[in-house]
């Protein structure tokens, strides 16, 4: 057997990662659940939005922009999910602060965080994603870019190739949520097989804070803004 390349789990940023994800897998009781849904009313939203936010903001609209803010107000509605562990206390946070997971060459697996992210209007989740995500892969982002995040979305669905993935929670917080790649599939709307495109979205969270059926309620708010994402995302608020 050769050998063509030896990496060390004791080697920063690798072993930062190594250590959280393990103490994580360790000390919660994960639980996922998946939900594919119709994602073309979201899709119909981008496509109009998309010169709005760059005439104002100057900046690209992603997907994942827009799930940060749909997936903010299901926090809202779901408060249990914006939790962080504190020793032997679950402490339901009020600010609404979603960390987004992005693979940088420099730093590893980072997570740098949106504040206050169903506050802000899209276009400004859009700049400030875009910008930290710009950071991350130059290896610039600050202590204060990955502090206090309470919720964590992992958008793998952007490489083409996952539908589905179990993660791994984000300490101190207690759930954090997957997000596939977008696949046109037939489906049944009043009785008549049309093609939408639809994607898979997997919730896993820690059973000791959160039962099934509050991760399944989850679910199911998240499906009805993605059926009516102007309900949370106005063209007049963007």
């Amino acid at each position: 057997m050769k050998v063509i390349k030896t990496l060390s789990l004791k080697s920063w940023p690798r072993a930062t990662i190594a250590e959280r994800l393990s103490k994580s897998y360790e000390e919660r009781v994960h639980v996922t659940l998946h939900g594919e849904f119709d994602i073309g009313y979201l899709k119909e939203l981008k496509s109009r939005l998309e010169p709005i936010i760059m005439d104002k903001y100057n900046t690209r609209l992603t997907y994942t922009s827009l799930f940060v803010k749909l997936i903010s107000h299901v926090l809202n509605n779901h408060q249990v999910f914006n939790s962080i562990i504190d020793g032997d206390e679950v402490k339901v946070i009020e600010d609404i602060n979603i960390c987004v997971a992005v693979q940088s060459s420099k730093l590893g697996l980072v997570t740098p965080v949106i504040r206050n992210a169903n506050l802000r209007k899209l276009g400004e989740i859009a700049l400030q994603l875009n910008e930290l995500v710009s950071r991350a892969r130059d290896g610039k982002l600050s202590i204060k870019d990955l502090a206090e995040g309470t919720f964590t979305i992992s958008n793998v669905g952007i490489l083409g190739s996952v539908d589905a993935f179990t993660q791994i929670i984000n300490p101190p917080q207690v759930a954090i949520l997957g997000i596939g790649r977008i696949v046109d599939k037939p489906l049944v709307i009043n009785n008549e097989i049309k093609v939408r495109p639809t994607c898979v979205f997997s919730l896993t969270f820690d059973h000791r804070v959160v039962d099934g059926y509050d991760g399944a309620e989850f679910l199911a708010t998240l499906k009805v803004f993605l059926e009516k994402p102007e309900s949370v995302i106005k063209d007049s608020e963007v």
